[in-house]
């Protein structure tokens, strides 16, 4: 009932959604002193306050209790000390946070469940049902990347995970990748993974790296969809030439050293396909990490917390209510405004 009542309210009266942020901790980035590796649900709402932000959809950290990261290796591992399977302790504390800890906030709040399409799949199915009893879920996200996963493992060891979405019609959002070491995350995947399901609605991270094709593709499935997460930092990347943004050839058309213009012309190239996420707080990334082939990177990458937020205002009206709201819904649940 209370989900239904939260729907109707966005439905009610224009506003703007974000799609894309996270709360919780990551030990692993703290240990290696990256940057965030934290953020509470009243931090969150604080800062949804203070910018102008009316509903934030939420997910934990990009990594779990269930993942042992040993940082003299690239190798993955996973015990059950903690919990038992991925994101047990990560979906239900998020869930606690929100519900009983600051229920006053859970009106601006849309839950998504973080998930392992490759590991103990079934107990997280079973654990998903149970939890989305008890309290609101409005969609899964996965960041295969970090917990070395791939993203064609849903169709397979990950299908009791896609069969709940698809039963309980609930979005999927999936961290993207175009770097040529990191064989997990593949943008190309993503979309090719969104055109053989058409009746569940997927949703491709940060741009999908702006690699054009992709971004063509995904404009025309009506189920598939883009967002801006982490906007500013990418946009960077590509004045760089980085390997984690799209090669030049492939790469959609425009001056990344002017943001704003970049975002006006994604959204007004693919105005129903866009959708704003701020990936709070991962406007910074300040981090450690392996690439496929197990070599250490380090990132350092900028974005003050208002950066984000002061495109989105900046943005045509017609636009900003495209890609903050209507075009949310739709992703959300499957309905126009």
């Amino acid at each position: 009932m209370y989900r239904e009542s939260l729907k109707k309210s966005l439905y009610d009266k224009e506003a703007v959604i974000d799609v894309h942020t996270h709360v919780g901790m990551s030990p692993r980035f703290f240990r290696q002193y990256g940057y965030p590796y934290a953020l509470s649900v009243e931090d969150l709402v604080i800062r949804m306050d203070m910018l102008g932000i009316d509903y934030a959809v939420t997910f934990p950290f990009v990594d779990s209790a269930f993942y042992v990261n040993n940082t003299g290796s690239s190798k993955i591992e996973t015990t059950t000390e903690y919990c038992n399977f991925p994101f047990e302790l990560e979906n239900r504390n998020m869930l606690n946070e929100v519900n009983e800890i600051f229920p006053e906030h859970a009106h601006k709040i849309l839950p998504f469940l973080m998930f392992d399409p490759s590991r103990e799949t079934e107990k997280q199915a079973d654990f998903m049902e149970e939890i989305s009893e008890k309290y609101p879920v409005f969609g899964i996200k996965t960041a295969s990347t970090y917990i070395q996963a791939f993203v064609n493992d849903v169709e397979g060891k990950g299908r009791p995970i896609l069969e709940f979405a698809r039963r309980k019609n609930l979005p999927i959002i999936f961290h993207s990748s175009v770097h040529p070491e990191d064989p997990w995350a593949s943008a190309t995947d993503i979309v090719d993974l969104a055109e053989r399901n058409p009746d569940v609605r997927i949703c491709i991270a940060h741009s999908a790296r702006f690699l054009e094709p992709v971004l063509q593709k995904a404009d025309g499935l009506k189920n598939c969809f883009v967002d801006f997460s982490a906007f500013i930092i990418h946009c960077k990347l590509a004045v760089q030439n980085s390997p984690g943004i799209a090669i030049e050839d492939f790469r959609f058309r425009a001056d990344y050293s002017d943001p704003l213009s970049v975002m006006v012309k994604l959204a007004q190239t693919y105005p129903d396909t866009m959708l704003w996420g701020s990936d709070t707080p991962f406007n910074y990334w300040i981090q450690k990490y392996y690439t496929g082939d197990g070599k250490l990177v380090e990132d350092r990458l900028e974005c003050g917390y208002r950066e984000e937020t002061e495109i989105l205002h900046a943005l045509p009206e017609a636009l900003k209510a495209k890609v903050a709201y209507k075009n949310n819904l739709r992703f959300l649940f499957g309905q126009d405004i």
